[in-house]
């Protein structure tokens, strides 16, 4: 057997023999769990030597999935971690690129480089993270969730002073009650049952760096106060032990609950709000950014089809009216698990409706008449591009842009004619638009 070992969990009654015969192929070592909980006994147990996790998609949500993912990051593993669909094993070496290089890791965008940002709200939320970055200030991120508060968070770290210290994410929801002290200050030896050695806390371990709690709402009323008191002081206690220790961290806070409606509840501490709320980014959700669900969407095309060498799938116009008019409830993470189950289960060089998920597939029945006035917008949008293109690659040679089309020159200057008539129609109804108000 290999020395690479590989860890696969998998939904009971998933068809995983077809994925298993596919990782043996290359060689791996092969660990099956069929639950969270044999996933944790196997990772405790092979912890330094597991170098891959492979997790069904049908078990990427829950508390047992978010409990392993923060334990996996905390516990310092370099195990790179894959989603698969077991009823599509085809897919999984699409996913890995054709290839496991164990040793060549791939190349990563900074995040700067990740966010999208082609509409004017998101933006104006990038600019004010700039500001805010420069000056070692407590940030609170609020926003629904899947707006992208952790990138952004991250985004906040790579523009401070503090971008080469660590980045230490934090989901306070994934921790257990009884942990969420040990893990955020740490314990000493002897501390309490099981504590058989000193640990290192979060705060600690973000020392010089940037700690970033998602879902800070859901801290108990006691960790609080604690929070609050490291805050103001910058001091904090392991537990167990009477000697202060101080920590040169910045914080960076995110929710998706109201606090202030939560302060009214007596469930958030007011003085710990307002020590949060100093520098503050709302986060719009993906409904007012309209104009970057198709580059939101050619980014995650990119980023699933990594280093393979086949071309990028593409989008029917039906798939991109249906994405530009969809509410998105689940906003960008939604938008980005759509994308990567449409992509496993797509043959073809198109993505179509038929390869979105089940609810995506009846809200298209359900608003036929907005979905096809906006493919055939986009429709002409595309052919729009396609000859502005053509006269750039000419410059402005209205004969040799024809030519490139394969159309006649007669045939260009209509199409310029009618693009120019529908820019003049839609002036025409933005300035009435402006007059009515």
């Amino acid at each position: 057997m290999s020395n690479i070992h590989t860890l696969v969990i998998y939904g009971l009654g998933a068809p995983v023999a077809p994925v298993q015969k596919s990782l043996e192929e290359r060689g791996l070592s092969i660990h099956l769990s069929s639950s969270w909980e044999e996933a944790e006994r196997a990772y405790s147990f092979l912890l330094d030597q597991v170098k891959y996790i492979f997790v069904d998609v049908a078990m990427c949500q829950g508390p047992g999935w978010e409990k392993f993912v923060y334990r996996s990051r905390i516990g310092g593993s370099s195990a790179t971690l894959v989603t698969f669909h077991a009823e599509f094993p085809q897919n999984l070496q699409y996913l890995l690129g054709c290839q496991i290089e164990a040793d060549s890791p791939r190349p990563e965008e900074s995040f700067s480089q990740q966010i999208i940002a082609e509409g004017t709200k998101f933006r104006e939320v990038l600019d004010l993270a700039t500001r805010y970055a420069k000056h070692d200030v407590t940030i609170l991120i609020t926003g629904e969730t899947g707006t992208g508060k952790e990138v952004v968070a991250r985004y906040i770290c790579d523009e401070s002073p503090r971008k080469t210290g660590p980045f230490v994410p934090c989901n306070v929801s994934a921790i257990p009650d009884t942990l969420v002290e040990s893990e955020l200050f740490g314990h000493v030896k002897g501390a309490f049952t099981g504590a058989d050695k000193n640990k290192m806390g979060l705060i600690e371990s973000a020392e010089g760096g940037t700690l970033f709690f998602d879902e800070i709402g859901d801290l108990s009323p006691n960790i609080q106060l604690k929070l609050l008191r490291f805050l103001e002081s910058r001091e904090y206690y392991r537990i167990g032990d009477s000697s202060a220790k101080t920590a040169d961290v910045r914080i960076v806070a995110a929710t998706n609950r109201n606090l202030e409606q939560a302060i009214s509840n007596d469930s958030f501490r007011k003085d710990l709000y307002y020590r949060l709320n100093s520098a503050r980014i709302i986060l719009p959700p993906l409904y007012e950014r309209r104009e970057d669900v198709l580059p939101l969407v050619e980014h995650f095309i990119r980023r699933a089809c990594g280093p393979n060498p086949k071309p990028a799938k593409k989008l029917s116009s039906s798939v991109k009216a249906l994405f530009l008019d969809y509410p998105w409830p689940g906003n960008v993470r939604e938008l980005k698990n759509v994308i990567e189950s449409a992509l496993m289960v797509s043959d073809e060089e198109y993505v179509t409706v038929a390869d979105l998920p089940m609810h995506l597939q009846q809200y298209a029945t359900g608003h036929r008449v907005e979905i096809g006035a906006k493919a055939i917008r986009t429709i002409e949008q595309a052919e729009r591009e396609v000859v502005e293109e053509a006269i750039r690659k000419s410059d402005n040679n209205k004969m040799k842009a024809a030519e490139l089309l394969g159309i006649s020159p007669r045939t260009l200057y209509r199409k310029l004619a009618k693009f120019a008539a529908a820019a003049e129609q839609s002036y025409s109804h933005s300035e009435l638009s402006k007059m009515a108000v």
